[in-house]
């Protein structure tokens, strides 16, 4: 269900006698993730039936689960209109993070993402998106303290504002705004948006290249918002004390890997609070053969020059690769019933 424990109350309350009872759905579905109202068992029975009969609580059908040797899991799921997308959950110890799509599909069309070769698809709605995380959520095996989303997922997160923006307010409910991340290939119009919100997630660029002529040859919305007028957009961004923005690098070999390319970066997002996400190239030799994934000496070279200017470096070799559930790997793969 996409909505808030207010907009739950309030769509409920001509079938409630006392406000109490609409507190306790809000909280069956919002704190205990509940998939049904037969499960409301503090709920009289004649109640839980005629909300049974009046609403859903639809969720996206899971057709597929499978897990990676890393213990990822990647989820295909289906809409009741025959769309399909997929998601991600990683568990790591007691925490897990969930990748999110916010698209079925992506228009984007970078050159080094599956989910942008294979082209644009519909936008995902408020509770096709919160749905995404009340499934995975209740498939975890054990319990986990802390669970974090990224939107990472199928799609472009800020050509989805209309409903990303619900979607965001009724997930903070659930999972603090600081362990959400909104990942953009670089849409100005939706870094304005968000940047305009009162409380807002963390912001995540996906930049791989230090320069406007190489960033246009792998990600053609360059043409459209490009690298300068970015920058600018990203130096006035609004960051609450210690948050940073997040800048991811895909690497492809003989390409954007050189050492300088790593000084010029370093150059380029200077004096923004920042940490980088260096990420190997998740290779796929159907949609973009000719594209390798640099040595990982190479990868350790650059990373380094990263950090000798100055910057906080992660290098994110990506789990789920073996089953296709990597960054940049994610599409429909199977026809939706």
């Amino acid at each position: 269900m996409g909505r808030n424990s207010v907009e739950i109350t309030e769509l409920i309350a001509p079938h409630v006698d006392r406000d109490f009872r609409g507190r306790q759905v809000a909280q069956w579905i919002v704190d205990r993730n509940a998939s049904s109202f037969g499960v409301m068992t503090n709920l009289p029975l004649a109640l839980r039936r005629d909300l049974d009969t009046h609403f859903s609580l639809e969720e996206p059908e899971v057709l597929q689960v499978v897990e990676s040797s890393d213990g990822s899991c990647k989820y295909l799921l289906g809409f009741s209109d025959g769309v399909g997308i997929e998601s991600v959950s990683m568990r790591e110890g007691a925490k897990a993070t969930f990748c999110l799509s916010s698209q079925a599909g992506c228009a984007v069309g970078c050159t080094f993402c599956v989910t942008g070769a294979v082209g644009a698809g519909r936008n995902l709605r408020p509770e096709e998106i919160v749905g995404q995380y009340r499934v995975m959520l209740r498939r975890l095996d054990t319990e986990v303290e802390r669970v974090n989303i990224v939107f990472m997922g199928m799609g472009e997160p800020l050509l989805n504002t209309g409903n990303l923006g619900p979607a965001l307010t009724v997930l903070s409910e659930r999972v603090s705004l600081k362990r959400i991340t909104v990942s953009t290939a670089g849409v100005l119009p939706g870094v304005r948006w968000l940047a305009g919100l009162e409380k807002r997630p963390k912001l995540a660029v996906s930049l791989n290249a230090p320069d406007q002529e190489r960033r246009t040859k792998i990600m053609p919305i360059a043409r459209r918002y490009p690298l300068v007028d970015l920058m600018k957009a990203l130096r006035e961004f609004p960051l609450e004390r210690g948050r940073r923005i997040t800048f991811e690098y895909v690497l492809i070999d003989g390409f954007n890997d050189a050492e300088k390319d790593a000084r010029l970066t370093a150059r380029l997002i200077r004096g923004i609070p920042a940490k980088v996400n260096v990420i190997p190239l998740n290779e796929d030799r159907e949609h973009f053969p000719d594209l390798r994934r640099p040595a990982a000496a190479v990868v350790d070279r650059f990373a380094a020059g990263l950090r000798d200017a100055g910057l906080t470096v992660t290098v994110r070799w990506s789990k789920g690769e073996d089953v296709a559930a990597a960054c940049g790997q994610l599409r429909q793969r199977q026809p939706i019933r």
